[in-house]
């Protein structure tokens, strides 16, 4: 029961709230639940430094594609390529770039068994190139994940290091971002192409990392044909002002080669497909090596740290200002975390922003509870002062408060236990009060049945009032009708005290009507809505009547004409009540006597 105590204190709430949010917050880093989010904003961040073109190189890859006019006009099955390839290594040799790239398959067998030294212009043209350029020969997978082998003699050509893998790795929505031979399992054994190459050109241990896909233009590409006729022609100058000094990559550009995703279109040919060959990627990759080199991943720990203080977003209560920093604060990760990227730093913002969401949506929940609860509870509260009925009509807006106070035509009912104060003096005080929760819970039920306004309890008497705060085409009838069934539920009342050996009680009921001025009355902090007029004390006067007329309900003759007299009104005669003069009418209701 403490604990349960102890658990409605706010600041105990505050202190739990906060402290799952943490927790929440720690699980979202520790399983990476915002790693989506981070990769879609990441992605965002490389498009829109890729348009601004943040990094440039001097000697930037070159990229010869063998694309659909190539293998149109070249009418042998790419496998028999060979005097074609022959002929492009000799056009590299004249060009002499500082590093060159077969991103392509090269063929698995000799096929001199169909044309005697058919493999010759391939073979020599590989021992040719390697004399004076650097040379990678890329090493391909089969269908079953395994390295494909490449025909001995082209490899010994080539040198014996001339292999590498060209398999990337993509992450979990298939995009290629990061260059990390361990993502895949088998392009950990041994280097990578553009590893090898990196290495040729003095960028050893380029390590892992993201790809800086804003390292340079879209790509274009030379075509394989148009190198062919430069070779052809000896066109020494136009290879050479090409190629020359350059890193160059080999590799298959047409729609029917293999293709990688990237986050951002790398094909100036293709503009806005993130589709893209396999040799573009290797190419990127590449870039990144040469430039600035791959971009780091934030430090783990610094990045969980800024996810738990985002869980600080519980704290204060919900506002525009809270509102406001919620708004800014992704805006303001965005902005650091692309200055950063800018400068060779990644930073995964997506489970930071998560963290900060979730605190504020669960205060924003927390904080809505609270406002139903409290809502509830003055509808409990208010709820006892006016009918269901009165109190929906007043929480949906049709009803006015009249909080500046308003004069209207009421009829106040007045009731009042007799000899109660006798009772009070000789019963124990757990009885009496026992006895008036009882009769009011009754009573208070009588006269919302019949929509009217509870005004307060004095002692044994309760004062009530109809016809505020809504209107009623005839309050005189209603509250007629509260008397009758006030009288009722005091029958039921009394039962339940002779079950106890405990003496019945009598009641007294008295109308009057006239006009009052009704209002929210008191200071800021505390105040009440009531009635204000001498009707309310002419009434309490006119109870006292009932006593002495044998009638448990009188009333003046202002209710009895407005009634026209139903039910069995009597009239009393003219009796002197506060000094004033009115007639009086009894009244025994009609169902009080059936029963």
């Amino acid at each position: 029961m403490e604990t349960l105590k102890r658990l409605k204190n706010p600041k105990i709430q505050i202190l739990l709230g906060l402290g799952f949010c943490v927790l929440v917050a720690l699980l979202l880093h520790l399983f990476q639940v915002g790693a989506q989010l981070s990769r879609t904003v990441l992605d965002k961040q490389f498009i829109r430094m890729q348009q601004n073109s943040v990094h440039r190189l001097q000697n930037d890859v070159v990229i010869v594609g063998i694309d659909e006019d190539a293998t149109k006009a070249l009418k042998e099955p790419f496998a028999l390529w060979h005097p074609h390839l022959g002929k492009f290594l000799d056009a590299m040799a004249i060009a002499k770039p500082s590093v060159l790239g077969l991103d392509i398959a090269l063929p698995e067998r000799s096929y001199q068994f169909l044309i005697p030294q058919y493999d010759q212009s391939l073979v020599q043209g590989l021992q040719k190139l390697k004399s004076q350029t650097p040379l990678v020969l890329a090493q391909m997978l089969d269908e079953s994940g395994a390295f494909r082998p490449v025909h001995p003699p082209y490899v010994s050509a080539a040198g014996a290091d001339a292999l590498a893998s060209v398999v990337v790795c993509p992450d979990d929505d298939g995009v290629v971002r990061r260059f990390d031979p361990n993502l895949c399992t088998v392009n950990a054994q041994g280097s990578m192409l553009v590893e090898k190459m990196a290495a040729h050109l003095g960028k050893t241990n380029p390590g892992t990392g993201l790809i800086d896909f804003s390292a340079g233009d879209k790509f274009d590409y030379v075509p394989f044909l148009k190198v062919l006729e430069w070779q052809a022609r000896g066109d020494a100058v136009q290879l050479a002002g090409t190629f020359g000094g350059k890193p160059v990559l080999l590799g298959v550009v047409s729609r029917f080669g293999d293709r990688a995703r990237a986050p951002v279109p790398l094909a100036a040919w293709d503009p806005f497909k993130l589709r893209v060959p396999g040799v573009l990627m290797q190419a990127q990759i590449l870039r990144s090596m040469l430039s600035d080199g791959l971009i780091r991943q934030a430090n783990s720990f610094v990045v969980g740290a800024l996810t738990l203080l985002a869980a600080f977003f519980w704290l204060g209560r919900i506002g525009w200002i809270k509102l406001a920093a919620l708004v800014a604060f992704p805006v303001l990760l965005w902005l650091f975390s692309t200055w950063q990227l800018e400068r060779g730093m990644y930073w995964p913002i997506g489970g930071i922003v998560l963290s900060g969401v979730f605190a504020f949506v669960l205060r924003l929940f927390h904080e809505g509870v609270q406002q139903v609860t409290k809502r509830h509870w003055l509808r409990d509260i208010f709820g006892s002062y006016v009918s269901q009925e009165v109190l929906q009509e007043i929480m949906a807006g049709n009803i006015h408060s009249g909080l500046e106070g308003q004069r209207v035509r009421l009829c106040i009912l007045y009731a009042d236990i007799h000899s109660f104060s006798e009772r009070c003096e000789k019963r124990p005080p757990q009885e009496v009060v026992a006895l008036l929760n009882d009769y009011f819970a009754e009573m208070t039920v009588a006269i919302h049945q019949h929509r009217g306004t509870l005004d307060k309890f004095i002692g044994d008497g309760i004062m009530a009032f109809f016809g505020a705060p809504q209107a009623l085409e005839c309050p005189e009838k209603n509250a007629l009708e509260a008397a009758q069934e006030m009288l009722l539920r005091l029958r039921l009342v009394n039962a339940r005290l002779q079950e106890q050996g405990i003496a019945p009680v009598e009641i007294g009921i008295a109308l009057h009507v006239g006009e009052l001025v009704t209002g929210y009355i008191g200071s800021k902090s505390r105040h009440e809505y009531t009635v204000i007029g001498d009707v309310v004390n002419l009434t309490a006067k006119l109870e006292e009547l009932t006593k002495t007329l044998g009638y448990p309900v009188v009333c003046s003759a202002a209710v009895a004409k407005a009634v026209e007299q139903s039910g069995g009104l009597v009239d009393c005669g003219e009796h002197e009540v506060k000094d004033v003069a009115l007639r009086v009418y009894g009244w025994n209701p009609p169902r009080l006597a059936v029963n």
